[in-house]
């Protein structure tokens, strides 16, 4: 019996929004999207200052939204992102809106622990296919 893809087994593309994404565990995750890209829509994708980094990723996976965590990069992450589709924001209440954007997956990596208590408590947590590290 031969396996589907994990983004396969659908015509429909999954959604997913990546936390972290220029970090190790980020970047394995786009890795593994720009393998199947017709497979997933990229809802949002967020980074703390790697502003160039987060662009090219965006732009490369088609993202709704990215996010820079420092709010003093704003300005350099939207003109990084002139010339798309791609919402542009910046700072911790962007970080917390893009982690609760409807999406199928969340893939979160270790990100500011500042932030982990005002996570959203809107229902269940969204659900991640990967095993995430524990603060």
């Amino acid at each position: 019996m031969a396996l589907a893809r994990a983004g396969a087994a659908s015509s429909t593309p999954r959604s997913v929004t990546i936390l972290g994404s220029t970090g190790s565990v980020g970047c394995s995750t786009v890795d593994l999207l720009r393998r199947d890209p017709d497979s997933y829509d990229v809802e949002a994708i967020t980074a703390f200052s790697n502003v160039a980094l987060l662009a090219q990723q965006a732009r490369e996976l088609r993202a709704q939204m990215a996010v820079i965590g420092d709010p003093a990069l704003y300005q350099p992450l939207r003109e990084a992102l002139a010339g798309t589709n791609i919402a542009a924001a910046a700072g911790p209440d962007a970080l917390i809106e893009a982690a609760a954007r409807p999406s199928d997956w969340v893939m979160p990596s270790s990100g500011p622990p500042a932030l982990r208590p005002r996570w959203p408590r809107r229902g269940a947590a969204p659900s991640s296919p990967w095993p995430t590290r524990s603060a």
